[in-house]
C-alpha cells in the first residue's frame, strides 16, 4: 500500500470520530500475521564526527535514526538474502517506529519484520540481527528479537499522537 493511500485511510477513519492513533493501531494490528518478528534496537545517543580540528560529539536526531534504520535494513537484507538482496531486489518487509522523540526516553527503534523466506528458521533471526547490527556503527549493543503477537503493533505505536503518526517511519521498507 502506498503512503498516500495509508494517510487517506487514516484521515478517513479520523472523520469517523476515531483518533489517528487508534485507526493506525487497528490497521497495523490487522497486518500482524504478515510481520511475525518483533525487534527492538537500542541506539547510541551521540555520534562522533571527525573534523580537521578533532572529533566532536553530536546528539542523534530523527534524521540520524532514519539513516541508521535504513542502513540496518540494508545489512539485514544482505544477511538473509545474500547477493540476491542487491542483484534481484529481494528484501524483508519492515515496519519501523522511532520511540523516544516525544518523551524523555533514549531514542530507539521498534520494528516489525515480515516476508521471512522459508529457508530462514525463526531461531536463526537473532544471529542474523547480531551480524547485521555489527555492520552498523551507531547501533548499541542491546537488542531484543521476539515473536510478534497481536499486541506488538499497539505497543510500538504507543507514542503516536492523537492526530498524527509521525514517529512511524513509513518511508522505510
Amino acid at each position: 500500500m502506498k503512503i498516500q493511500n495509508i494517510r487517506q485511510s487514516l484521515h478517513h477513519e479520523e472523520a469517523q470520530t476515531r483518533t489517528v492513533k487508534t485507526a493506525a493501531q487497528a490497521w497495523l494490528s490487522s497486518l500482524c500475521a504478515e510481520y511475525p518478528i518483533a525487534l527492538t534496537l537500542t541506539l547510541k545517543q551521540s555520534i562522533s564526527h571527525a573534523t580537521a580540528k578533532g572529533t566532536t560529539q553530536k546528539k542523534i536526531s530523527r534524521l540520524d535514526c532514519e539513516r541508521i534504520a535504513q542502513r540496518f535494513i540494508q545489512k539485514l537484507n544482505q544477511q538473509v538474502f545474500g547477493h540476491s538482496a542487491k542483484r534481484y531486489g529481494k528484501h524483508l518487509n519492515f515496519l519501523v517506529v522511532l520511540e523516544g522523540e516525544r518523551t524523555s526516553k533514549n531514542l530507539h527503534l521498534h520494528m516489525a519484520i515480515g516476508n521471512i523466506p522459508s529457508h530462514v528458521k525463526i531461531n536463526e533471526i537473532d544471529t542474523l540481527v547480531t551480524k547485521a547490527k555489527s555492520l552498523v556503527e551507531d547501533i548499541d549493543e542491546q537488542h531484543k528479537v521476539d515473536i510478534a503477537d497481536s499486541g506488538w503493533m499497539e505497543y510500538i505505536t504507543k507514542e503516536c499522537g492523537r492526530h498524527d503518526t509521525e514517529n512511524v517511519l513509513w518511508q522505510l521498507k
